[in-house]
């Protein structure tokens, strides 16, 4: 079965007044301040700095933008509010005319999407979404789409992507950095000694293989701290990778980062408290 297309025509940049007004001019601009669809937010930031991705949401009320648009808290109260850039994206189709409730649905699913592939600065809602796994669509950005990507698909953003933008979101909880070696993996360090280390991330091997994307690992040259692991009673389910051995636990990729960081801290203290019985 073909994956749904969701096509989305971006139009902009607007200020606040344009579209609360209705001053978007007719003969420049297809939309309208009472078209429904998805919104960009564009402004300063503290950290981020000047003119970047503040806000994506959407709207399906009749009176569109122009109602969802008036006394934005990220509009009024910004650093910069005079100079917020707004652009708005309305879906389409090149053959048929869209039924309202398909209309809405695509909406709906652009958002969620776009959120979490771009994570704006002030975006909270929709973050790590529970989706249908079954649920596959493409989205097509076109026109004045600014700096979200011009194509998103669903299962690459889910099933792939998204492992690669948790073990960043990680290391930021843990103050480092992920880096990668080509074809290998990429991941951190997450502590080490001179008899272990500790690392998470994306290891290609073992995702290519068993269809796992993120695993804690422990690594240790000698064999009293493998064996006591292996031999250990660790609610956990791993495997032992005897050529580099490593041990790995499987890291369920639908966690949110607070969960999915408090679930590896856990995993730690309980390996750690293996290990110190090694003696």
């Amino acid at each position: 079965m073909p994956k749904e297309e969701i096509k989305i025509w971006w139009e902009g940049p607007f200020n606040i007044n344009d579209i609360t007004d209705e001053n978007i001019d007719a003969f420049q601009y297809d939309v309208k301040s009472t078209s429904k669809g998805i919104y960009q937010i564009y402004g300063s930031h503290p950290l981020y700095g000047n003119d970047v991705l503040l806000y994506i949401g959407r709207t399906k009320d009749k009176n569109g933008f122009k109602s969802r648009l008036s006394g934005r808290w990220v509009i009024e109260n910004g650093n910069d509010p005079k100079n917020v850039k707004i652009y708005l994206g309305t879906i389409f189709s090149d053959s048929q005319k869209i039924s309202d409730d398909i209309e809405n649905s695509m909406i709906e699913k652009s958002e969620v999407l776009l959120i979490n592939a771009m994570k704006p600065a002030f975006n909270s809602s929709n973050i790590q979404s529970v989706r249908n796994p079954n649920d596959e669509y493409i989205i097509y950005n076109s026109g004045s789409y600014r700096n979200i990507y011009p194509i998103l698909e669903s299962n690459y953003f889910w099933q792939d992507f998204k492992n690669f933008i948790l073990v960043d979101e990680i290391a930021k909880q843990r103050n480092t950095k992920a880096y990668e070696e080509k074809n290998e993996y990429y991941g951190i360090e997450i502590e080490s000694d001179n008899n272990y280390s500790i690392w998470f991330g994306v290891d290609y091997e073992i995702w290519n293989e068993k269809g796992i994307p993120l695993t804690l690992q422990i690594y240790s040259d000698s064999d009293i701290i493998m064996n006591q692991i292996i031999d250990s009673k660790i609610n956990y389910f791993f495997e032992y990778k005897d050529k580099s051995k490593t041990t790995y636990f499987p890291i369920d990729a639908n966690l949110s980062v607070k969960d999915l960081n408090n679930k590896i801290t856990s995993l730690i203290q309980k390996i750690k408290i293996e290990m110190d019985n090694k003696t």
